[in-house]
């Protein structure tokens, strides 16, 4: 199961902490190319075990669907941290206008 969690950081800091997590998504990526890869070369070649690929490809399936989730939730973010700082932007042109 997988629940949402949530902190505070100063708004300075958010990309640098969406980077911190998009890692995660491009760690999982990752692992997933070179797994592809291997699947590709082991068939090539003859070398493959059917049953362990299966079970890589189903492996490298769920990776990707946690990566794309981690995406979801790193772009919901940077959309909120776009909105802020829009707002704000309004905010200080309405000061300097009044």
């Amino acid at each position: 199961m997988r629940v949402k969690i949530a902190y505070t950081v100063e708004i300075e800091e958010v990309e640098k902490e969406i980077s911190e997590i998009m890692s995660k998504a491009a760690d999982a990526l990752d692992f997933c190319y070179h797994e592809t890869v291997n699947l590709q070369n082991s068939m090539d070649t003859g070398t493959n075990n059917l049953q362990e690929s299966i079970e890589m490809i189903q492996i490298m399936r769920k990776k990707m669907i946690r990566a794309d989730q981690v995406m979801e939730d790193c772009h919901a973010v940077l959309e909120g941290l776009a909105n802020v700082r829009k707002q704000l932007e309004e905010k200080e042109n309405e000061i300097q206008d009044g």
